[in-house]
């Protein structure tokens, strides 16, 4: 549903207008409320423009309390414009279409920008589109400045769609072909309508240039030319007629007609060669720098075409506070505030939104809020029967658990017990393992001697002289471990190192008695040494050593590695 009231806010060089607009009884916009702040325009200061908007927005909703949601007009001297021709195709490839053709005319890549477009004429073969396109951190920035002030910015439009919206309202009869010059401080737009078409330029030629000629020549500062300016131009300036400071007032002025003479002129021969349009049938003036009083006089003259005054509140009441507060003594300069109230009552007023994205989303959760709400207590209200009935339910199941409980702690009482006694069943089972290993392996040491004997009969003259245990490793930096004195522990682990004995022996040869041994002594004890590795008791035979210094005795030793699986 169309809303019936809208703060409209326009932004000028140097000034801020705010209006509350509403309709009436007999279905007219009326001005309700108004308010307007002027600053300094001085290009000087452009830097420091949004600083002062922010300001002036600051002072008027402290001293008018305005609502908080408003729309925007986005001045020319910030949005971009440009009049494109593509063809007519369906709605989802008419969006890639046109996001094509922007990215080609705007002279920025698009993600630094924010751009919108507004369809002028559609024939069924070619579609006529004007785009509009601002920088993301421009308007970011702009609409921070009036967020700070306290009000929200629901909509943003171009000025210059704000203008054309509001010369249609106010003049639905007019002539087919019309030029509509909106000169403020800092740019002039010019609007060309011809029937429901429409083009735009926009250029940097406006009240400024009379002010700063003005400080050129009489060497003062921006401010006080603006001033004087404004005091000679109005006719409320007491200088005399043959005052230097009127006649370079009016010189400039003069100066001024002149280039916008030629800029018009110049503006005009574009649009028709472009459009193939036809001669305008008349010019309207508007906005601050219109108030010259010979401006429309001499381009009449030499434009050779009507120039009229534009009249902002032709088909727009007044309220008795928006003319209490001056609305109708500055009517020139709102022409794009009146424009931003005509969608109240046409909607077809078209619109090319530029309002940042991340604002934009912000806005559409903001209008799903009322929904999302309803919806969430109406989930809320269809929970209440379930939450109700298993709350029941769960206090039902509390009370069951609870007699159960006390049924069940004699029982658990007996279980912690029995777990108790499967932990000492458990120990006793690792014990009794231990000391089956042991009885298993207490006559190892014998039948190992007993095997050792075999060996060296059957080898026949050697006999060992020593058995030395080699102690392992120890896990605590390399000294001698200390000894074992758990007789229920196994005597080999899975983790521990394998046994190892060193065994020293002799081995007489008979056949040399008195010199040294012959090889047929080392072939025997070698004999010897191979056979330990066929023992059951022996993994392997390492680091073997012989010694033949002492006449008809080989003296040999070795370590053997013990068989794991059969430990001594």
């Amino acid at each position: 549903m169309r809303s019936s009231r809208v703060l409209a806010i326009d932004l000028g060089a140097g000034h801020v207008a705010c209006g509350i607009f509403g309709v009436g009884a007999a279905g007219r916009i009326v001005l309700q409320r108004f308010a307007l702040e002027t600053f300094d325009s001085d290009p000087a200061h452009e830097a420091r423009w949004n600083d002062r908007v922010a300001q002036a927005l600051t002072a008027i909703a402290t001293r008018e309390k305005f609502g908080p949601a408003a729309a925007l007009a986005v001045p020319g001297h910030l949005a971009l414009t440009k009049f494109i021709k593509t063809p007519a195709l369906d709605r989802a490839k008419r969006d890639q279409s046109i996001a094509f053709e922007a990215s080609q005319n705007i002279p920025y890549p698009l993600h630094e920008v924010v751009w919108s477009y507004s369809v002028i004429a559609d024939d069924s073969f070619d579609l006529e589109v004007m785009l509009a396109a601002v920088k993301l951190d421009a308007m970011q920035s702009l609409c921070a400045a009036v967020d700070a002030a306290g009000f929200a910015v629901q909509r943003a439009t171009p000025a210059c769609l704000a203008l054309r919206a509001a010369f249609r309202h106010n003049h639905p009869d007019a002539p087919a072909s019309v030029m509509l010059a909106n000169i403020g401080a800092r740019t002039t737009s010019v609007l060309f309508l011809d029937g429901e078409r429409f083009t735009i330029r926009t250029f940097p030629l406006a009240g400024n240039q009379v002010t700063q000629a003005v400080a050129d020549e009489l060497g003062i500062d921006f401010a006080p030319a603006e001033t004087l300016k404004i005091s000679v131009l109005s006719g409320r300036s007491d200088l005399s007629d043959a005052s230097p400071a009127r006649a370079a007032v009016q010189r400039a002025a003069a100066g001024f007609i002149g280039r916008l003479h030629l800029e018009l002129n110049r503006s005009t021969l574009n649009h028709r060669r472009q459009t193939g349009a036809g001669q305008p049938a008349i010019l309207y003036v508007t906005g601050g720098g219109s108030l010259i009083d010979e401006l429309p006089s001499v381009l009449a003259e030499r434009l050779k075409l009507p120039v009229e005054r534009y009249q902002p509140f032709k088909k727009i009441d007044l309220s008795s506070d928006a003319r209490a507060a001056g609305a109708e003594s500055v009517a020139p300069l709102l022409a794009d505030l009146v424009g931003l109230a005509i969608p109240l009552v046409d909607a077809r007023a078209p619109e090319a939104s530029l309002l940042p994205p991340a604002l934009t989303e912000t806005l559409a959760f903001r209008r799903r809020q009322p929904w999302l709400l309803a919806a969430a207590v109406l989930a809320a209200a269809a929970l209440l029967p379930p939450i109700f009935y298993f709350n029941h339910r769960a206090e039902t199941a509390q009370n069951q658990i609870a007699q159960i409980d006390s049924q069940l702690m004699p029982l658990r009482s007996a279980e912690a017990r029995n777990a108790d006694h499967l932990v000492q069943i458990d120990e006793a089972k690792k014990q009794i393992a231990a000391l089956e290993g042991l009885v298993a392996t207490k006559a190892n040491w014998i039948n190992f001697l007993g095997d050792l004997q075999t060996r060296l009969a059957k080898v026949g003259d050697v006999w060992l002289e020593k058995i030395t245990i080699v102690q392992p490793p120890s896990d605590n930096g390399g000294g001698v471990s200390s000894p074992r004195t758990d007789s229920a522990q196994p005597a080999t682990s899975p983790s521990a190192p394998p046994l190892k004995l060193t065994l020293s022996g002799r081995l007489l040869d008979i056949a040399n008695p008195v010199s040294n041994v012959s090889p047929e002594s080392y072939e025997r004890v070698k004999k010897l040494l191979a056979s330990f590795t066929g023992s059951a008791f022996v993994a392997t035979v390492e680091n073997e050593h012989f010694d033949h210094t002492q006449p008809g005795l080989l003296h040999f030793d070795f370590t053997l590695v013990v068989n794991p699986k059969k430990p001594l």
